[in-house]
């Protein structure tokens, strides 16, 4: 416990600021909608206001998810794959079962039509 003390400090100081943020922005955030906060404000160029109030397709979201999944797959294939011969069996057989799980998935989001794009 005493080698941990300061990362228990530390955690719960990020858990306290955290909190005193979330309040602090549920209490002072302002909650009105204007024609103002829809127009641009980069460019120049004046655009229609309604655009911005339509829902985005989920298209987008799926994409950005798929592409999350398959990313941190790599991101937990590439480390095993360096120490792979030192770590044993068990060590591959746990990285063939993240595999599968993850090909199930990539299987699940292709049947159902997630990667085509209308």
């Amino acid at each position: 416990m005493g080698d941990f003390t300061p990362l228990f400090i530390y955690g719960g100081l990020v858990l306290f600021v955290t909190c005193v943020m979330l309040v602090m922005t549920g209490l002072f955030a302002p909650f009105r909608t204007s024609e103002v906060k829809f127009q641009t404000y980069e460019s120049g160029v004046q655009a229609e206001t309604a655009l911005f109030q339509k829902r985005f397709p989920l298209k987008h979201y799926l994409v950005a998810l798929l592409f999350l999944v398959f990313d941190i797959e790599v991101v937990f294939l590439y480390p095993w794959a360096v120490v792979a011969k030192e770590i044993g069996s068990f060590a591959f057989f746990e990285m063939a079962f993240f595999m599968v799980a993850l090909l199930v998935g990539f299987a699940y989001v292709w049947r159902k039509g997630g990667l085509t794009w209308d």
